[in-house]
């Protein structure tokens, strides 16, 4: 099992364009759990699933950001992916160590290179 495991909610939208994300996360032992972006899916998501990381990759993703920012109890990261080859680069140098949750495996974040 992978020592960085995440809990990531990815929130897309068009399914087609957020395949290579996920394919990306499932590869590096993540669990990903994947919604469309619209409505009020996201929202009930993340209160169900208690995400160390969210992902979120459509064209209302400022509003959705901040809708989650008010519902989520822990500080939980919040990303903005428009091109999935920026990922690896995202998570490796966007988020310092200190914002991941102490609940899950996620003690530190791996190296981009590894």
């Amino acid at each position: 099992m992978n020592p960085f495991f995440l809990r990531v909610l990815l929130a897309a939208s068009p399914a087609a364009e957020t395949a290579a994300i996920e394919h990306y996360l499932h590869g590096a032992g993540h669990e990903v759990v994947r919604v469309d972006a619209c409505g009020n899916a996201p929202l009930k998501a993340a209160r169900l699933v208690h995400p160390d990381l969210v992902l979120l990759s459509s064209t209302n993703s400022r509003a959705l950001a901040e809708a989650l920012q008010q519902q989520l109890l822990a500080p939980t990261p919040i990303l903005v992916v428009t091109d999935p080859a920026d990922l690896p680069g995202l998570l490796a140098r966007q988020i310092p160590a200190a914002a991941w949750p102490c609940h899950s495996e996620a003690s530190t974040l791996p190296d981009a290179a590894a």
